[in-house]
């Protein structure tokens, strides 16, 4: 992973018709939301930007507003499930194509944790918030030998900046 983008999908209802949190959509708020920074995103990504995408329907709802600005597609994965570990997700990632760009869209606890373990923090340290895009660059401090990889971040947008 050379670029790593945490996207927190936007407000979504607190409850779905069908009961299940899974299903839970996004609201006015979070459609306007999602689209603002997707409109950031879409100016700033690389073209070799993979998007991978929680299967649940407020995170389908929030990459769909990138999806509808230029057409990227979206992969849904499973281990980015409200029911998933940080563990997964970071397993998943550090397996990731180093070449791409890697745009998570997903939940919180799960993001924060996630961007507290690549910058060396304590795991309660990160909170992602709504609707939120965080962006951590990975470099090796001597190019050289390539011994030391750090992780830093690069950027943060949200949907009120």
């Amino acid at each position: 992973m050379a670029n790593l983008i945490l996207w927190r999908h936007a407000d979504a209802e607190v409850e779905s018709a069908s009961g299940k949190d899974c299903d839970r959509a996004l609201t006015k708020k979070g459609r306007k939301d999602a689209v603002k920074i997707a409109k950031w995103l879409n100016q700033h990504l690389p073209a070799n930007t993979e998007i991978i995408c929680s299967p649940a329907r407020r995170c389908l709802e929030t990459a769909a507003a990138l999806h509808d600005l230029n057409g990227v597609k979206i992969k849904v994965a499973e281990f980015l499930s409200v029911d998933s570990s940080v563990e997964r997700i970071a397993k998943e990632v550090t397996n990731a194509d180093s070449s791409k760009t890697i745009l998570l869209v997903g939940h919180q606890p799960n993001l924060g944790m996630l961007i507290a373990k690549l910058l060396g923090l304590s795991e309660s340290t990160c909170v992602v918030k709504k609707g939120a895009a965080w962006w951590l660059r990975q470099r090796y401090i001597d190019d050289a030998q390539k011994t030391t990889l750090q992780t830093y971040l690069f950027a943060v947008q949200h949907p009120d900046i």
